[in-house]
């Protein structure tokens, strides 16, 4: 038994893991499994880059952490070529260390430059531990012990049309993810965004895009941010954006980005240099290696492969998938470890999450599926509709 002075926050697997290459983990016992989860969506150009390593060492030798109270040639690249690669009207980006750090500073931008108090987001999404960041979810085991501190937020059914006229002119800010990955892969459909955003401009509520899971490439394009023909205010991204190396972005449109005033923002180590390099050195893999192209294959060979043994639905897009299991989730995750496949759950217990490599191998696939074929279950459809649909779920 290993004796550990970290806090047990988290229910982990029974394995310990020693090493990785690309979508490959290699454990303490000799075993090796395919990474199906990439670190919950982080390793987004696998495990064990040489060229992020390299980035890395030499930027370290260059010149380890300064921060912004000094401008550095290093990170002014990685913003440049950031909000290049995002395009959909991002024209700046504030660097952070997480997602959750993302989304509050885009929800106090919110709240500052409108003067209003509430916010407005989806039942079943998930932004973050941080106050804002919590009080855009809905899970009450969470928020209850904090309900006086946190900030009022209207809740709205994904997909859910003829909700949108809660958000009103007291609204500062609508987060949403575009596809709500812990509440089981449910994606937004093209017209709900479309709507979203009129009533958001209606009202005058900045609409932000939580891209934390869906950017980088992960569904086939770098962001979602433009998909038909919606431009969010702001959008937030973490997890892959370093592949690994604590990083957090909040894009901006011009119009937001006009309206920050010195001491608006701050983090003293957002935007260090060993953070922007390891971003640059993820971009030029990304762009280079064409995975955004590549994420999209893997998607269409999930809906294609994976609907066999248990599985009765594939949802989602790209390198996020759900994997409907009407008979639970949990037991064939853990069939699926005992068969060299690590994989997630999700607040649906009938959804098993893949968020994988976007370097993931068509091998690997076919092994999965195989995998799966020879689990207990019958098959009964094919592949979801492409929108998914929105059912009662578990609260995360």
């Amino acid at each position: 038994m290993t004796v550990t002075a970290h806090v047990a926050t988290y229910a982990q697997l029974p394995l310990r893991i020693v090493g990785g290459r690309d979508c490959r983990l290699f454990a303490a016992d000799g075993r090796e499994y395919w990474d199906f989860y990439g670190g919950h969506a982080v390793c987004i150009a696998g495990h064990s880059r040489p060229e992020i390593r390299d980035a890395l060492a030499a930027q370290a030798d260059a010149l380890a952490f300064y921060s912004n109270v000094l401008p550095l040639e290093v990170r002014d690249r990685a913003a440049l070529r950031l909000t290049r690669f995002a395009g959909a009207g991002m024209q700046s980006v504030f660097f952070c260390n997480s997602g959750a750090e993302a989304n509050e500073n885009a929800m106090k931008l919110a709240i500052q430059r409108t003067g209003r108090t509430r916010i407005a987001a989806l039942t079943g999404g998930w932004h973050g531990r941080t106050l804002l960041a919590l009080s855009a979810t809905t899970d009450a085991k969470l928020l209850a012990p904090l309900a006086p501190l946190l900030c009022d937020c209207v809740k709205v059914t994904p997909n859910a049309i003829d909700e949108l006229e809660r958000i009103d002119e007291t609204v500062a800010a609508v987060l949403v993810e575009p596809i709500l990955s812990i509440a089981g892969i449910v994606e937004l459909s093209a017209e709900f965004l479309k709507r979203l955003r009129e009533r958001c401009t209606a009202v005058g509520a900045m609409l932000i895009y939580d891209e934390i899971q869906t950017g980088m490439g992960r569904l086939g394009r770098p962001f979602v941010a433009g998909a038909h023909g919606v431009h969010p205010d702001m959008l937030t991204s973490a997890k892959g954006l370093a592949n690994g190396v604590p990083a957090g972005a909040l894009f901006m449109s011009a119009a937001v980005a006009a309206g920050v005033k010195s001491g608006d923002l701050g983090s003293t180590f957002g935007g260090g240099p060993l953070a922007c390099a390891a971003i640059l050195a993820t971009l030029e893999i990304i762009e280079r290696e064409r995975l955004c192209e590549r994420a999209a294959r893997i998607g269409e060979s999930c809906r294609e492969r994976l609907c066999v043994g248990p599985v009765t639905h594939v949802l989602g897009r790209g390198c996020l998938v759900g994997l409907k299991i009407p008979t639970g989730a949990r037991p064939v995750q853990e069939a699926l470890l005992m068969r060299g496949f690590i994989t997630g759950t999700s607040a649906d217990p009938a959804v098993l999450r893949l968020m994988p490599p976007l370097t993931l191998p068509e091998a690997a696939i076919d092994a999965l599926a195989a995998a799966l074929a020879a689990l207990p279950g019958e098959n009964t459809a094919n592949v979801s509709p492409p929108i998914a649909a929105v059912a009662t779920r578990e609260r995360h």
